[in-house]
């Protein structure tokens, strides 16, 4: 009758350890990244009278279609018959 440490691959064993090792190293390291210090409240006062235009909403709207007319144009004029 074979014993069960004789049965153990200990390549697999090498390979828990690995795995283990780096879940710890893992471990203290976020342990580390919470430690630090907090800093100290910032107020900011984003209130403001003045609006850069990339900041109206029209803007944005103009953008997204002239993009999207302009992907339309490139995808089209490529589609088109071939002479042969």
């Amino acid at each position: 009758m074979k014993r069960i440490v004789d049965q153990i691959n200990y390549s697999t064993i090498e390979r828990f350890l690995f795995a283990s090792l780096i879940a710890v190293g893992a471990l203290l390291v976020s342990f580390s990244v919470r430690a630090q210090d907090i800093p100290e409240k910032v107020d900011v006062d984003i209130e403001t009278e003045e609006t850069m235009w990339y900041g109206q909403p029209w803007v944005w709207v103009v953008g997204v279609a002239l993009f999207i007319i302009v992907i339309v144009a490139i995808t089209r004029s490529g589609s088109g018959r071939r002479d042969s």
